[in-house]
């Protein structure tokens, strides 16, 4: 805090730096010396460089230092060399407090700087300089600068698409969240993969490199060397050369003209990668003609000559795709995994134990072989038997999938039937958006199986999003985590999402447990649609899950509503059903429960294969959906037994409706909100609803004969409870020939 007076930039001054300490300064100083080249910068950017007789070695870089003292010691600076420059003033920003006291105790002047993380921080280091100097008009006129350029680069990039992008220090270490360089890269355009592992500049493990998965890096030699070193080299980043040159003077410096040129240099190169790709683009799909060279997610060129007349797919994604294009009579394979989509009985099956099998994918003789992330390991081996393979990215939100199936179209030359069904997915995301706006979003979870859960920078996340919900899990992690029983609880989902119309993961710890299975709260959607990042799979599952998510909420309202009537003593006709006539409704429900668990045997059984797609889909270990296999044969054994709980509940029902000796029972009734994952409707007239969503279920309460007054006190009357017992054999008498 600075004294009154401040205006004037005059002195005698009095001011308080980030140590605590008050700071006297009678006159302007005339010999001042810096302990870090970014205060050094900032001297010079406010025009004060002729009074500085001391620098460090790492400003250098500036016109005239060779003049000055360097005060550099093999760490730091040295205190000796800085005492000899006899300094008015020394300027210490943050990166130096660790020797503010050592040069206090020299009598030396000494003004501390606090942390600059931000431009405010810069600005506010800058005007003070100016202050201290008496170059307070200067100071301002560079702050103005700073924040006109901070203006202009926010509206250069304001359009483009925000590229993940990394800076690596060396060794692991980046930079991360809460620093000044994370300010710049998103000032221009980009996204600090690193800002949401940590804060600071923490060093970063290859498996989190590998996961973050930069689009571009940020590099200070011309040659981008370390984009050829692992894991750099394994990122999207890396396989596309994608990388853009910062001055390092510059770049690590928290001083304005660090801002300056930093933000306008990336901002620049973050155009010209995006402007690249756009004329990629339209070079390649304007006519949708052959040959067409294009380069992969592997940095590999690839060139085909003609229409390919035999595609072979390894995953079933890819397959799903090009069904949608309207090219699945060109199509010669197939993995096991796509079997769901018409016709591919007539296809190759090139599924592996793990994988595909290379010799199989030969035997079809592809003219092109799709690969999509998953199988991504085995690219360089279909390559080895001279196939042309194209290999795309990880697709972790809708305009990842918007751009696969535009290029599966350029590749296939079915252009014009790519862009209608972007057209159509892009419009039902805007529609089903609309559609939950109003809705509260309840919090929700997708469990794979044994702990893991889709989280954070998954397509299945975006799905929930636009679905109208809130993953819990994207706060836990990125891709698929497996979490602990304890995060499960404490994240506490209302609703879960499954792919099995009986939702057997809500009767097994954690989840019986979490607000959902409590509820019986769940949507089912199609697992061929939810684990696969294809067009049609955004389609379905997000109006399947949003459907669900409008149904639950109005069942919720309506039993508020209904809650509010019993309350308030109100009843329906409908509620003075005869007792028989509802036993019988049980009798039939449960003999239809009886089926449908039979049914649901043979479902699960298929869920079995079906939840494995989860291996080459949802990226996770295969470890994890050999998990879920388990989990899922569990859950047949699991059905068979429910098949024959529900046979002896119909005999127990059967006893009920002939010896039933008691008064009129009230029956609750289920409420059940149904929306088909595939968007098909239930029959009409079907009296028993397949709980294929969302399903409340309120408990059955029997509303027995009591011996009390109508005060609500027992009765002290002898031989009552004999009267009403009587009474009652007598109404069943004359019940049983009416029926």
């Amino acid at each position: 805090m600075q004294t009154a007076g401040n205006n004037t930039c005059g002195f005698p001054l009095n001011v308080t730096d980030a140590t605590g300490t008050e700071i006297t300064l009678d006159e302007r100083p005339d010999r001042i010396t810096t302990t870090n080249p970014s205060a050094a910068q900032t001297l010079w950017e406010i025009g004060a460089q002729d009074r500085v007789v001391g620098v460090t070695e790492f400003a250098g870089y500036l016109s005239g230092t060779d003049s000055k003292t360097n005060v550099s010691a093999e760490f730091g600076v040295s205190v000796e060399k800085v005492v000899a420059t006899d300094p008015d003033l020394v300027l210490a920003p943050n990166a130096s407090a660790d020797q503010v006291a050592d040069l206090r105790a020299q009598n030396l002047t000494v003004y501390h700087f606090p942390a600059a993380t931000d431009i405010d921080d810069i600005a506010a280091k800058t005007e003070r300089t100016g202050r201290l100097v008496g170059n307070c008009e200067t100071a301002a006129e560079v702050n103005t600068e700073m924040n006109q350029t901070v203006e202009d680069v926010e509206s250069q990039t304001a359009e483009l698409d925000r590229l993940d992008a990394l800076y690596p220090l060396g060794g692991g270490f980046v930079a991360a969240d809460n620093t000044f360089i994370n300010e710049i890269m998103k000032i221009a355009g980009t996204t600090n993969v690193a800002a949401s592992e940590a804060d600071g500049y923490p060093q970063l493990s290859d498996e989190v490199i590998l996961k973050t998965d930069p689009e571009i890096i940020l590099v200070t030699d011309t040659e981008g060397a370390i984009l050829d070193r692992e894991p750099y080299a394994s990122t999207t980043a890396g396989a596309e050369d994608n990388y853009v040159v910062m001055n390092t003077n510059y770049l690590n410096q928290p001083a304005p003209r660090s801002v300056i040129e930093s933000t306008k240099t990336l901002a620049a190169a973050v155009e010209d990668l995006q402007a690249n790709k756009t004329e990629e683009t339209v070079n390649s799909s304007g006519t949708c003609g052959f040959p067409l060279t294009v380069t992969d997610a592997t940095g590999t060129e690839i060139t085909i000559n003609e229409q390919p007349d035999r595609i072979t797919t390894t995953n079933p994604s890819a397959a799903q795709t090009l069904w949608e294009l309207g090219a699945q009579d060109r199509v010669v394979g197939v993995t096991e995994f796509a079997g769901y989509l018409n016709g591919t009985a007539s296809k190759t099956n090139v599924s592996a134990e793990f994988g595909v099998s290379v010799e199989k994918v030969v035997a079809t003789n592809p003219d092109l072989v799709l690969a999509p992330n998953a199988s991504a390991g085995q690219v360089a081996d279909l390559r080895a038997q001279n196939l042309t393979v194209y290999h795309f990215p990880a697709a972790t939100d809708v305009g990842d999938i918007a751009a696969k199936t535009e290029r599966t179209g350029r590749l296939v030359g079915n252009c014009e039937t790519a862009a209608e069904v972007n057209t159509e997915m892009n419009q039902t995301v805007e529609n089903v958006e609309n559609q939950t706006a109003e809705l509260d979003r309840p919090d929700a979870l997708y469990p794979l199986g044994g702990g893991y859960v889709a989280a954070d920078n998954t397509f299945i996340n975006e799905i929930m999003q636009i679905g109208g919900t809130t993953n819990v899990a994207a706060s836990e992690a990125d891709g698929y985590p497996q979490l602990s029983d304890e995060v499960i609880l404490q994240t506490n989902p209302e609703l879960i999402v499954v792919t099995d119309s009986e939702a057997s993961i809500l009767e097994r710890q954690p989840y019986a447990s979490t607000n959902a299975g409590e509820n019986g709260n769940y949507v089912v959607l199609n697992n061929n649609y939810l684990n696969q990042p294809a067009p049609r799979s955004v389609i379905e599952s997000t109006k399947t899950l949003a459907n669900g998510v409008e149904e639950l909420q109005s069942e919720d309202a309506k039993d508020d509503r209904s809650r509010t009537d019993e309350s308030s003593g109100s009843s329906s006709d409908d509620d003075d059903r005869n007792e028989e006539d509802e036993q019988d409704e049980v009798v039939d429900a449960n003999k239809t429960a009886v089926d449908t668990n039979e049914t649901a045997v043979d479902t699960n059984e298929t869920a079995v294969d079906e939840n494995e797609t989860a291996v080459d889909e949802n990226e996770t270990a295969v470890d994890t959906n050999e998990t879920a296999v388990d989990t899922n044969e569990t859950a047949v054994d699991t059905n068979e037994t429910a098949v024959d709980t529900n046979e002896t509940a119909v005999d127990e029902n059967e006893t009920v409706v002939n010896g039933n000796q008691t008064a009129t029972d009230t029956s609750s009734k289920e409420s059940t909100t149904s929306a088909e994952p595939n968007d098909t409707s239930n029959q009409e007239g079907n009296e028993t609803e397949t709980s294929n969503d969302v399903v409340n279920q309120e408990t059955e309460q029997d509303g027995g004969p009591s011996n009390t007054t109508d005060d609500g006190t027992e009765s002290e009357v002898p031989g009552f409870g004999i009267v009403v017992t009587v009474l009652v054999i007598l109404g069943f008498a004359y019940l049983s020939p009416q029926r």
